[in-house]
């Protein structure tokens, strides 16, 4: 496969790190899926909007002023 077709490669946000988390929680993803190396995937729940970025060494979050690594996700998420 050729790094322009690699880089077209559809991901569902099912199959996606943060997923399970998120919705354990209580969000919603908004963002049903994505293409490329590096994917941003939106979640929302209540007047929460939470971005989960995926992919070639982009494994991150952000929401409400914050922001950190996948290992951060889980203790973010309790405090909402």
């Amino acid at each position: 496969m050729n790094f322009q077709k690699a880089n077209e490669t559809i991901h569902k946000v099912e199959d996606q790190w943060h997923y399970r988390l998120m919705v354990e929680y209580g969000f919603t993803p908004t963002t049903k899926e994505a293409t490329g190396f590096v994917r941003r995937y939106v979640y929302t729940k209540d007047d929460h909007k939470v971005i989960c970025v995926t992919g070639a060494s982009s494994d991150y979050w952000q929401g409400d002023g914050e922001s950190g690594y996948y290992g951060t996700l889980e203790a973010y998420l309790k405090t909402k």
